[in-house]
């Protein structure tokens, strides 16, 4: 079972720097003590308009002699009740005269979190760049820069075509048709070799609509056919309209909404 996280295993730096990264240099902090964070987030509330944020921390009041707050046997005799009220307030007194200090080693927190971020989000561009020649910053198609994160696992995932189906799925948020064959020229089924074809369905495109799909589809597929697929595979993932009823005299995109079994299409697919 994956474990969860949960709400107060995440520090208040990921989620205000996550939430309000123009804000670093503007909260204020007020820290209301460790004891809440045994069963509270860390931020146990916050204010944006004032930018304030209270925290399951101890404070730099925690640092500070327990006689500064309050001598030995301070509660002992009459009118306790008096004497704690009179040791909170001198103690929420102290809180906020310590607050600046507090509010500083906050914000500090926040740029230390900022900055570990964005080494963070650099450290897999430059993973791929190292141990695989990939160049994640120059890559523009949208479908490439999501898959491209999965080399790090490519070991496990070439040849994983259950994995590709659902991957094409996710992705282009269609259905995907998977067949499993093989691939021949002239010379006949004993030069064969294995086959995998995906077909994504996608209906109702206009001709503009599919060849501007497929200038975005194609290079994605010569990226999948090159990491994912193993070298003696033959691979196609082409953009399908199945079963649309054919009426004399409608244009027809080819190898989209015609299909064919008897021979191979040339890629370059043009309007009858």
């Amino acid at each position: 079972m994956m474990n969860e996280t949960k709400p107060f295993d995440i520090s208040a730096e990921f989620l205000l720097n996550y939430l309000f990264p123009d804000h670093t240099d503007q909260w204020q902090a007020e820290c209301a003590g460790a004891f809440y964070r045994n069963y509270s987030p860390d931020i146990l509330s916050f204010e944006e308009d004032k930018r304030t944020v209270r925290l399951a921390r101890d404070g730099f009041l925690r640092l500070l002699p327990q006689g500064v707050i309050a001598p030995d046997n301070a509660l002992k005799g009459k009118g306790f009740e008096q004497k704690y009220e009179q040791l909170k307030k001198k103690e929420e007194l102290l809180k906020d005269l310590f607050k600046p200090v507090d509010t500083l080693n906050f914000r500090f927190r926040l740029h230390i979190e900022k900055e570990t971020s964005q080494l963070s989000g650099g450290k897999l561009a430059l993973l791929l760049k190292h141990y695989f020649g990939y160049d994640l910053e120059k890559e523009e198609n949208p479908y490439i820069r999501k898959t491209a994160p999965l080399l790090l696992l490519i070991s496990h995932l070439r040849a994983d075509f259950g994995f590709l189906r659902t991957l094409l799925k996710s992705l282009f948020d269609c259905p995907v048709e998977m067949t499993t064959g093989r691939y021949t020229w002239d010379e006949g089924i004993g030069y064969s070799q294995p086959a995998i074809t995906f077909h994504l369905i996608v209906p109702n495109l206009t001709t503009e609509a599919y060849n501007k799909l497929k200038a975005t589809v194609d290079p994605f597929a010569d990226f999948i056919r090159e990491w994912f697929i193993p070298f003696d595979t033959h691979c196609t993932i082409a953009i399908k309209h199945h079963e649309r009823p054919f009426a004399l005299g409608n244009a027809l995109t080819l190898d989209y909404n015609t299909e064919t079994s008897t021979q191979h299409i040339d890629t370059n697919r043009n309007l009858l």
